[in-house]
C-alpha cells in the first residue's frame, strides 16, 4: 500500500507538471511506468488498472484547466449565449468558440483513426526518448519565430486547424501538447500569452474526449479497493501541481523562452537512449 501510494503520487506530480510545461506528460509517464519496480507494482493491480489510473490523472488535469481558466470559460459562455440570442455569429466569443472547435478536430480524428497504432507506441519508452529529443529541437526553434499580436478571436479557422495539427502531432509520447500548440500559435501570428491561453482552452475538449474514450475502456475492468484512496489523493495533487505549472508557463511564455524546456527534453531523451541501449 505504501509503495503504491508513493508511485501514484509520483505519477500525479509528473502529470500535473508535464501536461502544461512543454516537456510532455505522456513521454514522462511512459518512462516512469516502464521502470521495472513501478511497472511490476502497477501490473500487480490487475489488467486495466494502469489505463484506469491514466484516465483518472487526465480527469484531474482537466479539472485543473477548468479551475485555472474559469473566468475565461464563464466569459466565453456568456459571450456565446448573448451572440446566439442576438444571432451574431461574427462576435469575438463565437469566433473564439469556432476556433477552439476547429483546433480540436485534427487530434480527435487522428486519435480515433489510429488508436491501435498509438497504443503500440505507448507501450515502449524508446519512442518516448526519440520524441523528447525532437520536441526539444522544436521548442528551441521557437526563438526564431517573429512575434505578432494576433488574438484568439482573430486567428481564423484555417490557422486554427493548423494549430490543431500541431496538437495532433503531440499524441506521440514525448511530444508536448502545450509546447506544440503554443509553437503553432506563434507561427500563426498569435501574441505569446494568447497562444498559451488558446493552448489551454483547446486542451479542454481534447482531454475530455480522450478521457471519455479511454474511460469507457477502463470501466470494463475491475480494480482493487486499495487503489481508490491513494488515486484520489494523487488526483488532488495533480490538480494542485497543474495550477502551479500553468502559472509558471504563462510567466515563461511572456518572455518567449520555450527553448529552456527544449534543452531539458533533449537532455532527458539523450540520457534515456543511452541507458536504453546499454
Amino acid at each position: 500500500m505504501d509503495a503504491l501510494f508513493f508511485i501514484l503520487l509520483a505519477l500525479g506530480i509528473v502529470q500535473g507538471i508535464a501536461e502544461f510545461l512543454p516537456i510532455s506528460s505522456s513521454g514522462h509517464l511512459v518512462i516512469l511506468e516502464n521502470i521495472p519496480f513501478i511497472k511490476a507494482s502497477l501490473e500487480s493491480l490487475g489488467e486495466g488498472s494502469l489505463l484506469f489510473i491514466n484516465v483518472a490523472l487526465h480527469v484531474a488535469t482537466l479539472a485543473g484547466v477548468v479551475i485555472f481558466l474559469w473566468k475565461d470559460i464563464v466569459s466565453l459562455v456568456k459571450g456565446i449565449t448573448i451572440s446566439v440570442v442576438q444571432k451574431n455569429a461574427g462576435s469575438p466569443a463565437m469566433k473564439t468558440a469556432f476556433n477552439i472547435i476547429a483546433a480540436s478536430l485534427p487530434a480527435g480524428i487522428i486519435g480515433v483513426l489510429f488508436n491501435d497504432f498509438f497504443e503500440g507506441i505507448f507501450s515502449t519508452s524508446l519512442y518516448a526518448f526519440i520524441c523528447l529529443i525532437l520536441n526539444g529541437f522544436i521548442l528551441i526553434a521557437t526563438k526564431k519565430i517573429s512575434i505578432h499580436n494576433r488574438q484568439i478571436a482573430e486567428l481564423g479557422l484555417t490557422r486554427s486547424v493548423i494549430v490543431g495539427f500541431f496538437q495532433a502531432f503531440a499524441i506521440l509520447p514525448g511530444i508536448s501538447r502545450s509546447g506544440m500548440t503554443i509553437a503553432g500559435g506563434l507561427l500563426s501570428g498569435m501574441e505569446p500569452v494568447q497562444a498559451a491561453r488558446f493552448s489551454f482552452l483547446m486542451a479542454i475538449p481534447v482531454i475530455a474526449g480522450a478521457g471519455l474514450v479511454e474511460g469507457i475502456k477502463a470501466a470494463q475492468g475491475s480494480f482493487p479497493a486499495e487503489l481508490y484512496l491513494p488515486l484520489a489523493i494523487a488526483m488532488a495533487v495533480t490538480i494542485a501541481v497543474s495550477l502551479g505549472a500553468m502559472k509558471v508557463l504563462f510567466y515563461i511564455v511572456k518572455r518567449v523562452r520555450l527553448d529552456l524546456f527544449g534543452y531539458y527534453t533533449i537532455a532527458v531523451g539523450v540520457a534515456g537512449l543511452i541507458i536504453y541501449c546499454l
